[in-house]
C-alpha cells in the first residue's frame, strides 16, 4: 500500500489551506495597492496638471507607488516569515512525533502478520477503520492529515499513534483487507511447528496451550486470552474431546492454522501475541510443496517434532514391546522431513547451503510415554547425566546431551551434527503430547509447554520465564 495513497480525512490546515490563505493575503494586499495607485491615477487625470487637486492626486500616486509599495512588500515578506516559523514549528512537530512513534514500534518490536491461510501477510500497520463511518485509513500516521489526530471525512477524530490509542480501533489485513482480532499495538512471537503425519503436532500444541494457559500464566502473573472466541472455542473443543480419551483430527493438507493467544505481562504496557502455526505434515511431500506459507519467513523459531517410531534402529529394539498402531507411528521418515524443510528456508531466506539460519530450533522427542523411553531421555535420565558429569551445569545441557546421544545411538548422527550447523541454537525436550496410548484414561501431556516457553524466552528475555 502506497504512502502517499490519498486518505479519506480532511488535510490539516498547515498542510493545505494555509498555504493558500497565505497566498489570497499577499494576492489581496498587493491588489489593494494597485487599487489605490490606479485610484489616485484616475483622479490626476480628471484634474488640470498643474491645479491643486491635480497635484494632490500626484503626489499621492507617488507616494502611494513608493511607500505604499515598500510597506506591502515589507508586510508580505513579515506574513511569510510568521507563517514559516508557524509552518516550521508545526512539521517539526510532526516530524518528532511520526519518529518517536516508529521508535515505539522498533524498540517494543512491534509488527503484525495475517493470520488467514491463504495470506499469511507480514506488515508493520494494518488498514484501521473509522468507528463512526466504517471507511478505512490504509496510513494512519503522523501526517498532512493530522499530527496526533486526523479528522475522518465523517468529522470523526481519529488516533494517529500507537501510544494514544490507534490500536484501539478495528484493523485490517493490508493485503487480503479481512478483519484482524486483538491488540495490533503487540509483540508478535511466531513459532511454527514441524513434522510428519501422525507425530503429534496438533495434541502437541493444544495440550501446550492448555499448561500456558492453566498452569503458566498463574506462576508467572500473565494475562492470557484466545483472540479470537472462534480458537477459544476450538480449543475447547479438543480439551474437553481428551477428556474423553478423543484425539483431535487430522490439520488440513493444505493448510497453515494459526492460533493466537494474547499474553499481557504485570510491568508492561506491550503485549505479546503469540502464533503458533500448525502445519499439515502432508505438505513436507516434496521439497516445493511449503514456501507459499509466508509465516516460516518471519518465524522467530521452529518445533521441530520427532516420532522416536520413525527411527528404524530404536524401531526395531522395541518392535517386541510396542504396538506402533497404539501409538499412532508416524508414516514419513522425519529425516526427510527436516532436510524439506531446511531447503524451503534456504529458498526463504536466499540462504546458501553452508549459510546458518539465524533462528532457533526446539527439537522435541514426543511419545516419551513409550515403556522405557524415558528411562533413557527423559527427565530423570538428565539428572542422572549431571549427576555423573560435573562439568554439566543446567539440565537444559543435560537433556541435550542424553537427547543426542540416544539419536546418535539410533543411527541419526547426521541429523544432530545438521541441526547444529544450520541453526542459531539447539535446544532438545522430550515431552507426551498425550501422556499416554489410547488406552482407557482422559490424556493429559506431560512437557508440552517447555520447547515453546524455551523459543519465547530466547528471543524475548523480558518473559522472566524463571519461574515457570
Amino acid at each position: 500500500m502506497s504512502k502517499k495513497e490519498a486518505q479519506p480525512a480532511q488535510v490539516s490546515y498547515f498542510f493545505g489551506k494555509g498555504y493558500s490563505d497565505l497566498w489570497n493575503t499577499i494576492k489581496e494586499a498587493w491588489a489593494l495597492n494597485g487599487q489605490s495607485i490606479a485610484e489616485q491615477n484616475a483622479k490626476r487625470k480628471a484634474n488640470k496638471f498643474f491645479s491643486f487637486r491635480g497635484g494632490l492626486a500626484l503626489t499621492s500616486l507617488i507616494c502611494i507607488a513608493i511607500f505604499g509599495t515598500i510597506i506591502t512588500a515589507i508586510t508580505s515578506a513579515l506574513h511569510i516569515a510568521i507563517l514559516f516559523v508557524a509552518f516550521l514549528i508545526v512539521y517539526l512537530m510532526f516530524t518528532v512525533v511520526w519518529l518517536v512513534d516508529r521508535f515505539y514500534m522498533y524498540i517494543h518490536k512491534i509488527s503484525n502478520a495475517c493470520p488467514y491461510p491463504d495470506c499469511q501477510a507480514h506488515f508493520l500497520l494494518p488498514i484501521y477503520k473509522c468507528p463512526n463511518c466504517g471507511v478505512q485509513h490504509t496510513n494512519l500516521v503522523p501526517g498532512k492529515y493530522g499530527i496526533l489526530h486526523r479528522t475522518c471525512q465523517c468529522g470523526e477524530k481519529l488516533p494517529t499513534t500507537f501510544f494514544n490509542g490507534r490500536n484501539n480501533l478495528d484493523a485490517l489485513c493490508p493485503v487480503c483487507k479481512r478483519p484482524l482480532k486483538g491488540d495490533t499495538a503487540s509483540r508478535q512471537l511466531t513459532i511454527p511447528v514441524i513434522g510428519g503425519p501422525a507425530v503429534g503436532k496438533t495434541c502437541l500444541i493444544n495440550m501446550a496451550i492448555d499448561n500456558l494457559v492453566n498452569n503458566v500464566a498463574p506462576k508467572l502473573g500473565w494475562n492470557i486470552d484466545f483472540i479470537s472466541d472462534a480458537e477459544y472455542k476450538q480449543y475447547n473443543n479438543v480439551i474437553s474431546n481428551f477428556k474423553k480419551e478423543i484425539a483431535p483430527n487430522k490439520t488440513d493438507e493444505d493448510a497453515l492454522t494459526a492460533c493466537q493467544l494474547m499474553i499481557k505481562l504485570p510491568n508492561s504496557k506491550v503485549g505479546r501475541r503469540l502464533y503458533i502455526d500448525d502445519i499439515s505434515g502432508e505438505m513436507f511431500s516434496d521439497s516445493g510443496t511449503i514456501q507459499h506459507n509466508k509465516a516460516f519467513s518471519y518465524a522467530d523459531g521452529f518445533v521441530f517434532l520427532i516420532d522416536p517410531l520413525t527411527i528404524p534402529d530404536y524401531n526395531m529394539k522395541v518392535i517386541d514391546k510396542v504396538d506402533p498402531e497404539e501409538y499412532g507411528a508416524s508414516t514419513k521418515d522425519f529425516d526427510d522431513i527436516f532436510d524439506i524443510m531446511l531447503s524451503n528456508l534456504q529458498a526463504l531466506f536466499g540462504l546458501k547451503p553452508s549459510d546458518v539460519l539465524k533462528k532457533n530450533l526446539a527439537v522435541v522427542i514426543n511419545k516419551g510415554d513409550i515403556p522405557g523411553l524415558s528411562d533413557e531421555i527423559g527427565d530423570a535420565a538428565a539428572e542422572k547425566y549431571m549427576q555423573s558429569h560435573k562439568d554439566c551445569k543446567n539440565i537444559n545441557d543435560a537433556k541435550n546431551a542424553v537427547c543426542k546421544n540416544f539419536l546418535v545411538e539410533n543411527g541419526e548422527g547426521n541429523f544432530v551434527r545438521e541441526a547444529d550447523e544450520k541453526f542459531k541454537k539447539v535446544q532438545y525436550f522430550t515431552c507426551s503430547a498425550l501422556g499416554h496410548n489410547k488406552t482407557g484414561k482422559p490424556f493429559e501431556g506431560k512437557n508440552t509447554e517447555k520447547p515453546f516457553l524455551w523459543i519465547m524466552n530466547q528471543i524475548d528475555p523480558k518473559l522472566d520465564l524463571a519461574k515457570a
